[in-house]
């Protein structure tokens, strides 16, 4: 190992905690659209401009994210981005004019996506060999997912400590939230390593020093696409998860009060719960590959979604409903805290992890651009037991493709490690050879 296990497990979670609750401030809306519109003086329109606005730069920034993990030092990159993340809330406490709310949100794209995202996910693979991949990205999910719940639960409850129409209620949400990252980032600083690694094989590789040449090298890897699919399959389920609290409301009948918790326990806590249990499938079960694990997860999630789509032309059982979603939920989120393990486990070599992850995530993401407005427009143009019908089929062609996709990349991985020299395999495919 590269540090020792106590000293490793606190850069993990440090890390994990830093790329967790770094995206809060660009996502206030999640939570705050309400005080946002009434304190901030924006139109819903507006937010909603703000929100595209960080998405759209997000997707320009993940791959050279990438190159930044290959090529500059996690610690400062972490440091920095978390610092700089912290005082651009500072700015945003002010309650600017649009304009500056739009820079500041390109600035937090550029902090949270181009100078840590892909950096944040290397350093952490760093922290074991291929073979831990699995645990350490389930553990780096679930803290995550402890952080951002955490740190909601804190602002929430300091928001309500102030009367309705109190607008230092808002302002001070934004005000703990940018503490909380310029510490984070000062324990960044202390705990992060540059980025090297000490095992042998990875020193080998360092001697390799990242050139703008081996993202061809990456993209002709063929691992790299099929990571990329499997991530992107399983974040068309998460993004489709987001629409459980309507389905039960308007399917079920459900109260919103009730549906709404049940969003909380499916976002929030299911989130911190499952990205560490899909790691221990790794680590303690006989099927030790992630790719493997995902692959029988998404064969579940495909029972539960042509469930779903059975007894959704006849909703009855209010209780059958919440508990096809949970499991639906428990496997999305269990293949979330593996699938950037994926590239670990085939062998990447390191100098490109980074840039592998971009691309990655590139790919992965898309479902971000098209999946919202899709489902919006069957549930603003069709009846809803029709709507939610196709929203399923949807999600069951896209874990039907990760299913295939872990095939390929599993036979892959099985194929490198029957031959000597993995790396050599991998550096042969890469250069095109």
């Amino acid at each position: 190992m590269q540090q020792s296990s106590y000293r490793r497990w606190i850069t993990l979670a440090i890390i994990s905690f830093s790329g967790g609750v770094s995206f809060d401030l660009a996502y206030l809306r999640y939570i705050y659209q309400i005080p946002m519109a009434k304190f901030m003086g924006f139109s819903n329109t507006e937010i909603g401009l703000i929100m595209s606005t960080f998405g759209i730069t997000a997707i320009i920034l993940y791959a050279p994210s990438g190159i930044i993990a290959d090529k500059f030092s996690h610690r400062k990159m972490i440091t920095a981005a978390m610092v700089i993340t912290g005082l651009l809330g500072f700015i945003m406490a002010t309650y600017p004019p649009l304009w500056v709310m739009l820079a500041i949100q390109v600035a937090f794209a550029v902090t949270t996506i181009l100078m840590l995202w892909s950096v944040s996910i290397k350093a952490a693979s760093l922290l074991g060999d291929h073979s831990e991949q699995g645990k350490i990205m389930g553990w780096m999910e679930g803290l995550r997912g402890v952080g951002v719940m955490s740190l909601a639960v804190f602002t929430m409850w300091a928001f309500s400590r102030f009367a309705p129409d109190d607008a230092h209620s808002l302002k001070t949400v934004i005000l703990i939230y940018s503490v909380v990252y310029i510490l984070l980032g000062i324990l960044c600083w202390f705990f992060v390593s540059d980025g090297k690694s000490s095992h042998e094989q990875s020193r080998r590789e360092e001697k390799k020093t990242f050139q703008l040449s081996d993202i061809l090298s990456v993209l002709r890897i063929s691992t790299t696409w099929y990571c990329s699919l499997v991530i992107f399959g399983v974040y068309t389920i998460y993004a489709i998860l987001s629409y459980s609290t309507n389905y039960l409301t308007e399917m079920y009948g459900m109260g919103l009060v009730a549906a709404s918790y049940m969003g909380i326990v499916i976002n929030k806590i299911f989130r911190a719960i499952c990205g560490p249990l899909g790691g221990l499938m790794t680590t303690y079960s006989r099927i030790k590959s992630p790719t493997r694990v995902i692959q029988i997860l998404c064969v579940i999630s495909a029972l539960t979604l042509l469930a779903l789509l059975v007894t959704n032309s006849n909703p009855q059982s209010v209780a059958m409903g919440i508990g096809l979603i949970l499991l639906l939920a428990f496997t999305c989120y269990a293949s979330r805290g593996l699938y950037f393990a994926c590239p670990g486990e085939a062998k990447t070599p390191t100098y490109i992890m980074g840039t592998t992850v971009g691309i990655c995530s590139v790919i992965g993401f898309l479902p971000d651009v098209f999946v919202y407005p899709i489902v919006g427009h069957w549930q603003d143009t069709l009846p809803a037991a029709e709507a939610y019908r196709n929203m399923w089929l949807m999600g069951l062609a896209a874990v039907c493709m990760v299913v295939i996709f872990t095939f390929l990349l599993f036979r892959n991985i099985r194929a490198a490690n029957a031959e000597p020299e993995n790396a050599a395999s991998l550096a042969s495919e890469a250069s095109g050879k």
